[in-house]
């Protein structure tokens, strides 16, 4: 499984610049570049930095619909390290986040 580094930083998942879930699910079918591409488990709210006391997991199971995608395979990622940015720097919904990882086949 990848290691999931996130950058964003309004989503109610990210725990320290890592992703609190167990799995992601980065969408886009048909993306042919990685601005295509969205974390589809964004969900928008507050990110506190004191907040940091858990210890999330840095590696995590993606489901990929990004076909397109070297790492895809079978909709899932086989990347070894996924960073998941942000396109802005007030994310309102998955279309404002993407997969750096992504690399078209």
């Amino acid at each position: 499984m990848p290691t999931l580094k996130c950058d964003v930083k309004n989503c109610s998942y990210n725990e320290c610049n890592y992703c609190s879930l167990d799995y992601i699910h980065v969408g886009k079918e048909g993306a042919t570049n990685k601005e295509a591409t969205c974390c589809e488990s964004f969900n928008e709210g507050e990110y506190v930095a004191s907040n940091c006391a858990k210890e999330p997991e840095e590696v995590v199971q993606i489901k990929c619909s990004a076909t397109q995608c070297v790492y895809n395979a079978n909709e899932e990622c086989r990347a070894e390290y996924v960073p998941i940015s942000s396109t802005s720097t007030a994310c309102c919904a998955c279309e404002d986040t993407l997969c750096e990882a992504f690399i078209s086949k």
